[in-house]
């Protein structure tokens, strides 16, 4: 470990000596600082006010957070609760504002600045889904939509939450882009994945970067690909860094999509971008905003999950024992077993049995927003609890108090909760004019506890659906197992599982406007996390099994933390009256370090809890250290504001790189043509605006910090005469050449507004390639210790379309209806994969990763059968198996559609708002049902001659042959994902109460499923991974929530 940490760090060193062109940048933005420099002390200028207040051209209403900025300057200001606002420090003469809100078209107005004398400046912008002039957070800053050649999904989040309260980010994100999936978990504390524009890595991660206020943050669920991250597993489901985030906290996300987006992000943004800005202080008096929130969840299927079967019968031969034994089918139609009595039983129905139950979750918060002219603040302070569907059975806590003689602690009664505290200070200050800073503090505090579960054979599905069916049976003590598997519930639910963390995120944005076309910024901050995770099992407690019963604890320690420099600068110029110029350029260093103390003690006293007690111990540990430098340049001509034609290029250089590949260089060009504001362009109020875009760019996703490296493992020996002693072994042969995966994509598309902005319509083709792909390779068995090596040679293409839709199909002052619809396709296809065989992932290698086909693609033998005897049931000579393994299709869905629709009335007071999300073009192991058929011996087609034949088929080709193509099932669905109806309190109550606002709302999520799926659910899913597919095994479903909260502000 130590020789490859020294490897690493002069890697590390290597590559950032390796910059002539990383110098070359920064002697670039030091020039453009030079340029715009004074150079003595400049005289005072005389200067003015500006005024006004910003309002909703539709109703009237005004508008609070619309941000009003001095084009040219740093100067500006937010709107308060009352539309108001007041520039203060302008330069007299005529100057122009740009005003703009997400979901509102952008305008620019021009107002003259006189010295010593307020001007005013009233405006009213028009609601728009899409607007060309909307602004967008990038590397370089802020631009206009307009500008950038690609799309960039925005969400307004802090106004959503107003309405449809949500609890994690990856709510946020579900249906509101179009090719962004979210594949949520099923317990509390579970994290969420996103994934944008598919897979297009079979080694390594597939997940978004995630920036907070221009700095780079930890977004991992589980490990990762990061071994130095990994935690204590549960089986199943680990918590997310990202979910992390709270989304009360957001004022909007911008969704970077694909490496054409992402060039200027660099060597690990080939999986798009998530863009968070957290909100701010509007200047005006202090307003204060209380919200609290409450309500029950459940499991969906509680009280429906599919019933296990057992068949009792006897032997026909007298020959045998007449005892009652088990039949299937197959025995039956043989003649061998005569059927007597079916039982059906599912311990999960059942109410005595079932460690089903109504979880809780409960939410308080306090903000605040205030400050002068000059200086802002916002703070931010929330505590959110919530108990999991999980609880132990009434009659298994009266066992184990009795075998005890104690309580049963609460960790075991209610094994799923999360409790969380976030808290989060911001402060904006306009030092000069010409120069403002913004410092962000962000705290969080979670502890969360999540039951074993999921693929885990001492979990609590496995107990309760990976057994036989029956009630008669005990465990090696004697003890009833009630319809379990091998363990009463209790005994299961006594391990506990606990993860803590304290994490901060902290961000410096610094901008400095030293002359009217200069813009200089900078961009500091870390996110570090300290985590703990916890496993305990007492002694003489938990499944009746060793060591388990003697007692075992495991402690996993660590610390990750991103480090973000980011530092650049603008120049904008005009080379003739129609033609102007931007130049971009900087330079940004990216830390990501992670390390971790894993323990484990077995045979515990009786009582005990620490490691240090165990008789047993053992200990590891785990470091890893990346190190990203990168430059840039960008330059945008732009001829009459309504052609932009962008070009940039970046390098970057990564200690993860091997050590012959010294940096990689990522070009962008793209081109946006704003047609509607040509002369020729049709005239009228049915197209408002109309854009053509297209843009190729590229970047990348880095290799694993030690895939490049050749290193020694540690291992234990024993020499001539039992002496122990310390040893070493290959543990990886390296490769000095080991480049990143690069990924080039091309996109195209355009926007739209129709019919007096009432209509907004974006649509996109992309195509993806990532080349250089990274796979293990298999070496030569010689080489000992070593079974393979990271190479690039893959090769992986995504395409598809994307549709944003908007319609506003009423829109008075006293009614509003909207219609959202995001859509998307994606085809995934392996181009290469270095000529080695295909690929296996999945359990039992039910996914291959073959070429012309896409990653995690699901592969069986297909079969067919027929009734040949008519007697009902299908026995393995009536089963015909084909001899080839053939493309049984996805596991990821290639095609999706969210339908939002969203009502006001009573004068916008009462809003309604629902989301139907659809995913199809998949299919989807059904797993549980495959070891139900195959090992747990339980699933009806083995036993009820009532099942359909092709149940039977499925169930026989399983138990029998090992062959799985008839539980691979159809994995589309639509999910009623989500309904809020709020309502504004009338203003005599909210004033009575001295309240500017009052506001209820109720929400349900997750509230019905539609599905040809036969399993626990479609989006159900083994861990958080995609190296498995989408694939069901003892998977929970998505949580049911019910939610009623209420928003006050004064």
């Amino acid at each position: 470990m130590g020789c490859g940490r020294l490897y690493r760090t002069v890697v590390a060193a290597r590559t950032l000596g390796s910059g002539g062109r990383l110098a070359a940048g920064l002697g670039a933005l030091g020039a453009l600082a030079a340029l715009g420099a004074p150079a003595g002390v400049r005289a005072q200028q005389a200067t003015g006010t500006i005024t006004g207040r910003v309002t909703d051209a539709g109703g009237g209403t005004p508008l609070a957070g619309a941000t009003i900025r001095v084009v040219g300057t740093a100067n500006g200001a937010q709107t308060a609760a009352d539309g108001r606002y007041t520039i203060r420090g302008v330069a007299t003469g005529t100057v122009t504002l740009q005003v703009s809100r997400i979901g509102y078209t952008a305008r620019t107005v021009t107002v003259a600045v006189t010295a010593g004398q307020p001007a005013t400046a009233d405006v009213a912008i028009n609601q728009a889904a899409l607007s060309l002039s909307a602004v967008v957070t990038t590397v370089t800053g802020e631009q206009k939509k307009a500008e950038i050649s690609n799309t960039v999904a925005s969400i307004a989040v802090a106004d959503r939450i107003a309405e449809t309260p949500v609890a994690t980010l990856g709510q946020v994100l579900s249906g509101r882009a179009a090719g962004v999936q979210v594949i949520s978990a099923g317990a509390t504390g579970a994290g969420s994945r996103v994934r944008i524009r598919g897979q297009s890595s079979l080694s390594l991660a597939n997940e978004p970067l995630v920036y907070i206020d221009g700095v780079r943050v930890t977004s991992t669920t589980g490990a990762g690909a990061n071994t130095a991250q990994a935690g204590i597993g549960v089986g199943g489901s680990a918590a997310s860094r990202l979910d992390d985030i709270n989304p009360e906290e957001i004022e909007s996300i911008d969704v970077i999509k694909g490496p054409s987006a992402a060039t200027l992000y660099g060597t690990e943004a080939a999986n798009g971008v998530i863009n968070i800005t957290t909100k701010r202080g509007r200047a005006g008096r202090t307003r204060w905003t209380l919200y609290t929130e409450n309500g029950l969840l459940d499991d969906p299927n509680k009280g429906s999950y599919p019933d296990l079967f057992f068949l009792w019968g006897t032997n026909t031969n007298p020959a045998q024992s007449q005892a009652p034994r088990q039949c299937v089918l197959s025995q039956v139609a043989s003649g061998a077993c005569r059927a007597d009595s079916l039982f059906r039983f599912n311990a999960l129905n059942n109410p005595s049995t079932t460690p089903l139950a109504d979880g809780n979750r409960s939410q308080y918060g306090l903000q605040a927003s205030g400050g002068s002219e000059r200086t802002q603040f916002f703070v931010s302070a929330e505590r959110e609890r919530e108990t999991g569907p999980y609880r132990m059975p009434a009659a298994e806590v009266r066992r184990l108090e009795t075998e005890r003689g104690r309580a049963v602690p609460i960790e075991q009664l209610r094994p799923n909760a999360m409790a969380r505290v976030n808290l989060r200070t911001n402060l904006t200050t306009q030092v000069t004019p010409k120069a403002d800073f913004n410092l962000s503090v962000g705290y969080v505090n979670s502890e969360i506890r999540l039951p074993q579960n999921e693929d885990n054979g001492n979990g609590l599905m496995v107990a309760a659906i990976g057994g036989l069916a029956r009630t008669d049976l005990r465990d090696g003590r004697g003890v009833a197992l009630n319809g379990y598997r091998s363990f009463p519930m209790g005994d299961v639910l006594s391990q506990t599982t606990s993860q803590s963390i304290n994490r901060f995120i902290n961000s410096f944005n610094a901008r400095w406007y030293p002359v009217s076309w200069l813009n200089t910024r900078a961009n500091l901050g870390f996110d570090y996390t300290s985590r703990n995770d916890a496993y305990l099992n007492r002694f003489d407690e938990g499944p009746f099994q060793q060591p388990l019963r003697s007692g075992r604890t495991e402690s996993n320690r660590g610390e990750i933390a991103q480090y973000t420099v980011d530092v650049g600068a603008t120049g904008t110029f005009t080379l003739l009256s129609k033609l102007t110029s931007k130049t971009s350029t900087g330079v940004q260093w990216f830390r990501n370090y992670s390390s971790r103390t894993y323990g484990t003690g077995e045979n515990l006293p009786p009582g005990a809890v620490q490691l240090t007690a165990a008789a047993i111990r053992l200990s590891t540990q785990a470091t890893d250290e990346a190190i990203t430098l990168g430059t840039y340049v960008e330059q945008i001509l732009t001829w009459d504001d309504r052609i932009f034609l962008t070009g940039g290029l970046r390098y970057d250089g990564n200690s993860a790189f091997g050590s012959d590949f010294k940096g990689v260089f990522f070009p962008k060009v793209g081109l946006s043509w704003v047609a509607s504001q040509e002369s020729w362009f049709p005239s009228g109020d049915w197209v408002n605006s109309f854009r053509l875009r297209g843009t190729y760019g590229s970047s990348g996703v880095q290799p694993g910090t030690t895939d490049a490296l050749r290193f020694l493992s540690a291992v234990g020996t024993t020499l001539t005469g039992q002496v122990e002693a310390p040893g070493v072994t290959i543990g990886a042969l390296g490769n000095a050449n080991l480049r990143p995966e690069y990924s080039g994509e091309f996109e195209t598309g355009f926007d739209a507004t129709l019919f007096g902005e009432r209509t907004s319509l974006e649509l996109t083709y992309y195509n993806k390639t990532t080349r250089d792909a990274i796979i293990r390779r298999t070496v030569a068995g010689s080489i000992a210790g070593v079974a393979d090596n990271f190479e690039n040679i893959g090769s992986i293409r995504n395409e598809g379309f994307e549709l944003s839709f908007n319609q506003r199909l009423l829109d008075r002052r006293w009614a509003g209806l909207d219609l959202n619809v995001t859509g998307s396709t994606n085809r995934n296809r392996i181009l290469s994969i270095g000529g080695v065989a295909p690929i296996f992932t999945g359990n039992r290698s039910t996914q291959w990763n073959r070429v012309g086909y896409p990653l995690f693609s699901m592969w069986q033998r297909r079969y067919t059968f027929a009734d040949a005897n008519g007697d009902g049931i299908i026995a393995p000579a009536e089963l015909s198996l084909s001899p080839d393994t053939s493309f049984i299709g996805p596991s990821f869905p290639t095609r999706e559609l969210a339908v939002s629709p969203r009502l006001e009335l009573f004068g916008r007071k009462l809003a309604v708002s629902a989301q139907f999300d659809y995913k199809g073009g998949m299919m989807k192991l059904n797993n549980t049902l495959r070891h139900q058929c195959q090992g747990g011996q339980a699933c009806r087609g083995l036993y009820d001659r009532t099942a359909p034949l092709a149940m039977q088929a499925a169930a026989l080709a399983a138990n029998q042959f090992g062959v799985f193509s008839g539980i691979m099932e159809n994995g589309d669905f639509t999910r009623f994902r989500e309904l809020a109806v709020s309502y504004q309190l009338p203003d005599r109550l909210t004033t009575r109460l001295r309240a500017s606002r009052l506001a209820l709302v109720l929400t349900g999520r997750n509230l019905a499923v539609w599905t040809p799926y036969s399993g626990v659910d479609p989006e159900a899913s083994v861990g958080n991974g995609d190296q498995r597919g989408n694939e069901e095994f003892f998977s929970t479903p998505p949580l049911r929530y019910f939610t009623g909260r209420l928003n006050v502000s004064f």
